[in-house]
């Protein structure tokens, strides 16, 4: 594995420091999961599937995403919310399906909210190399595990929950060589990136400085506009993206799907109810 040196200056003392160049997983190095599209649905799962009314409002924020690309060149996306239970995860999965029906891209979509990880259960992977094992410097091949269902072209990079470090693994070495090899990675290689609430901890604050934007997941009668407000103060307005209002009824669309001007200058959309956080 190829080795660069990074200098970094503390207390006025200049040191070394040997930091590792890692290499994302590629569609050919993932492993391959079965995956049916009826039982994605059932999950919660409707991005893949582009003429089902639950994904139009997928494909309508996944044109804005778009946009920024293009305009911005936003490709490191976080997805949070302000407090737990709002549908943050099922937001990050549909958002991701979406987007990885784009051939111009290869999608990749991370979960690193290590202490609640929920991406395991939407996509129904048991992860023999999980996110938090790199993290922790106990995987086996030096980068995470990365997951490929039956039939897409999504790369999963998933984690398993526990009572971890959090704050401390999202700082450490490893965590640092992921964020630098996403970034200097093929400009075709778009990234979602599924974060704790902002009040849980300080995980998504701290993650916040080596993304280029976040959208902010808020559930209709349930998240305030103070706690949307306090979220985007913490996390730096001038890269929000939008916020995506869940669980809202009305707009202009039917069977419940609409279109929510709610907050921000960026996109705004509403999504599928959803009790998963």
């Amino acid at each position: 594995m190829p080795s660069a040196f990074a200098s970094t200056t503390l207390a006025g003392d200049v040191q070394q420091e040997r930091s590792t160049t890692m290499l994302l997983p590629t569609l050919d190095q993932a492993a391959e999961i079965a995956w049916d599209p009826a039982l994605s649905k059932l999950r919660g799962v409707y991005g893949f599937d582009s003429i089902d009314p639950r994904s139009r409002s997928f494909n309508m924020i996944r044109a804005k995403l778009m946009e920024l690309r293009r305009d911005r060149k936003w490709r490191m996306i976080g997805v949070v919310s302000a407090t737990p239970n709002v549908g943050k995860s099922f937001i990050s999965a549909n958002l991701a399906a979406a987007l990885s029906r784009d051939p111009r891209l290869q999608t990749y979509l991370l979960d690193l909210d290590l202490r609640r990880a929920s991406l395991t259960a939407l996509f129904g992977i048991a992860p023999q190399d999980s996110l938090l094992d790199y993290l922790s410097g106990t995987g086996r091949n030096g980068a995470p595990g990365a997951y490929r269902l039956q039939g897409q072209t999504l790369l999963v990079l998933p984690t398993v929950r526990g009572l971890v470090h959090s704050a401390e693994l999202l700082a450490g070495a490893p965590a640092q060589n992921l964020f630098r090899a996403m970034r200097g990675s093929d400009e075709r290689n778009y990234f979602i990136v599924d974060l704790p609430p902002v009040f849980a901890n300080d995980d998504a604050v701290t993650t916040m400085t080596r993304l280029d934007a976040y959208v902010l997941v808020a559930e209709e009668g349930k998240t305030t506009q103070r706690e949307i407000s306090d979220a985007a103060a913490l996390l730096g307005e001038e890269r929000l993206a939008g916020v995506i209002l869940n669980k809202y009824r009305g707009g202009l669309m039917s069977e419940g799907y609409g279109v929510d001007a709610y907050y921000a200058k960026g996109y705004y959309g509403e999504t599928e109810e959803s009790e998963r956080s």
